[in-house]
């Protein structure tokens, strides 16, 4: 799928410009002008272009007719041409699996439970769900894999006149939830082991519309509406009465058209280079660097370790003020005495941190591992305030990292039965803001995935 692309208009020259789907930067093949085209929470919209008219629309009718063994169309009382909206969620998936207990004999007729122990997995997730309740249009899928057809910039311009766009009325919070329980589901059933915990990591929220024909006819005195999906050229499902879409029509509420801007230092005005999806952009003119935010940037302060070779954390700081403090590697070492107890005595007096990576990598699983190691070995390295060499693109940013911490300190004490409750458990609202870091490389396998890690979808024209 490498050659598919999003195109759009470069605001320099006015020239169609690909680009990689998802991409938050990109550079012009035309007149060298680098822009922004995105930012980590923005829910961006795309449309597959239809492949009939509506003539071809009839076409599809009488070919769904003739193999539903119904009477071919009569006359058209009118042909709609709609585009429903879906939700597409695309990141990494962490569950923390409850172990199947199986049974061993020991004895005759005497069994007793295996021993089991929880599963920490991973893996990449592409979820589709409708964003609209109405229940007429007999679709309830998309009916297909995102990635495996192109898809476009939304823009009013490219859609045909008359069409009629139909609401987002879900809310996007109701969809990511619906998305999580499917995805819950889909564990449970595959894996044969119900989720203690899960996580969405490096999710991205768009809206996709679809194409659809609804051609109503006459035929023998009796009226009838067939439904096309008019990118597979194909008629689904039928109703025998006339369709009338009394439901919202969409706004542009809860999306982002894709408007690129000159992506340029807030502080000098030198561009920046276009780094695709990376978060963290330092500019060489001026030596300062910025984090890539829905509003725009924000300044950072770079911290890496004296090595060419490094790998980007975000860090929050951890303490409890209950009827103990803690706060040092030292204090938690006593809540966590499996996985702190062998500390250097360098460490002992160090700030207790969560880490989560700011990086993504292909193999999930490997890199869900990695991530909960850096929490029990509580990194000890020197930081300098210097730019990191070579590396990994930061592409996480702090709201997803919050997630991944929470989820990565429910695994790390769920062994622990007095931390599973009161102050020892709380959500993302309970963390300090953080700092990103680069640390060490400590799985090089691991980095040369990441270093590869390539997005799988892209788009063309």
């Amino acid at each position: 799928m490498a050659d598919q692309q999003l195109i759009y208009n470069c605001p320099g020259c006015g020239k169609p410009t690909p680009s990689p789907e998802g991409a938050l930067t990109n550079k012009c093949e035309y007149c060298n002008l680098v822009v922004r085209i995105g930012g980590p929470h923005r829910i961006l919209k795309y449309f597959y272009p239809t492949k009939i008219n509506a003539y071809g629309a009839r076409i599809a009718v009488d070919r769904y007719l003739k193999k539903q063994g119904l009477p071919l169309s009569g006359k058209i009382i009118k042909s709609e041409f709609f585009y429903l909206p879906f939700y597409r969620f695309r990141g990494m998936a962490l569950d923390y699996l409850a172990p199947t207990v199986e049974m061993v004999e020991v004895a005759e007729d005497v069994q007793i439970p295996a021993r089991t122990k929880c599963k920490l997995k991973g893996k990449e997730f592409d979820i589709t769900i409708p964003a609209f309740t109405d229940k007429e249009f007999g679709l309830i899928s998309l009916g297909i894999r995102p990635h495996a057809v192109p898809l476009y910039a939304f823009s009013r311009q490219d859609i045909p006149e008359g069409t009629t766009i139909v609401s987002s009325d879900i809310p996007p919070h109701k969809a990511r939830h619906q998305a999580m329980e499917i995805h819950k589901h889909n564990v449970s059933l595959y894996n044969k082991s119900k989720p203690i915990y899960s996580a969405m990591i490096g999710e991205r929220l768009s809206v996709i519309y679809f194409p659809i024909w609804a051609v109503t006819h006459e035929t023998n005195g009796m009226q009838m509406t067939v439904f096309v999906d008019a990118l597979a050229d194909r008629g689904y499902s039928h109703k025998d009465k006339p369709f009338d879409y009394k439901g919202k029509i969409s706004t542009e509420e809860n999306s982002y058209f894709l408007k690129p801007l000159r992506h340029q230092c807030p502080y000098c005005g030198a561009d920046l280079k276009e780094r695709y999806f990376s978060l963290f952009y330092p500019c060489k003119n001026c030596g300062r660097s910025y984090l890539l935010r829905d509003e725009g940037y924000s300044e950072v302060k770079c911290q890496a370790v004296d090595t060419p070779l490094c790998v980007p954390f975000w860090r929050f700081p951890l303490e409890f003020n209950g009827q103990r403090h803690y706060k040092t590697v030292r204090d938690f070492s006593k809540l966590l005495p499996a996985e702190l107890a062998l500390m250097r005595k360098q460490k002992k007096n160090n700030r207790f941190y969560l880490y989560s990576p700011a990086f993504k990598a292909t193999d999930v699983n490997r890199w869900v591992k990695r991530a909960l190691s850096v929490i029990k070995t509580q990194p000890h390295d020197k930081l300098y305030d210097r730019l990191p060499a070579l590396g990994p693109v930061l592409c996480i940013d702090e709201d997803e990292a919050k997630e991944m911490a929470v989820f990565l300190w429910r695994v790390a004490t769920s062994k622990y039965v007095n931390l599973r409750k009161g102050e020892f458990q709380f959500d993302v609202n309970y963390l300090q803001s953080g700092e990103v870091v680069w640390l060490p490389v400590e799985d090089h396998q691991l980095l040369g995935k990441s270093l590869g890690y390539k997005e799988v979808n892209v788009l063309k024209n």
